[in-house]
């Protein structure tokens, strides 16, 4: 799983540390888990989604169940939140809150602003899932990259590093 993560967030030019802490986020790595609101696999990804991306990616004859493999899960989640950072002109706070919470959200909470940072528009998000969300995603893109510097400067490769 660690390299399809490396493998997919390098071709769509993401952090696989957010991409790592969004899939714990979302599913505590179970690849199987199907959530109350019908999303599936690793990066949760609604079925309507997860069709979009596939046609995107040029996967034919793309049914749901395919959502629960963890490669294509990720291949095509990874390509979901590249859009929503293209969206949100890269901004990771705006992109994580509308993975979790939808864009169009995440476009109003936006315009409520101005805000003095973005740790005051991650504050303002009125949705405490969301707004929680988005907080230990952070948090655990910085654990995981302090465990593999510490891995790596114990000679194992670290998960931002290529081979």
């Amino acid at each position: 799983m660690v390299d399809t993560i490396k493998a997919e967030s390098a071709k769509n030019n993401l952090d696989p540390y957010m991409v790592a802490s969004l899939i714990r986020q979302e599913s505590e790595f179970n690849p199987s888990v199907v959530s109350y609101a019908n999303a599936y696999g690793l990066m949760q990804l609604l079925p309507s989604v997860g069709k979009q991306m596939a046609h995107e990616e040029g996967i034919s004859h793309f049914e749901t169940y395919q959502l629960l493999d963890p490669a294509t899960n990720i291949r095509l989640g990874t390509r979901y939140l590249r859009q929503m950072l293209e969206k949100f002109g890269g901004v990771e706070e705006y992109a994580l809150a509308a993975y979790n919470a939808g864009d169009s959200r995440v476009v109003d909470w936006e315009a409520a602003g101005p805000y003095h940072g973005m740790d005051e528009f991650v504050e303002s998000i009125p949705f405490t899932q969301t707004r929680e969300y988005v907080e230990a995603i952070l948090r655990n893109e910085e654990t995981y990259r302090a465990i593999d510097e510490y891995a790596g400067s114990h000679s194992k490769a670290p998960m931002g590093a290529s081979r």
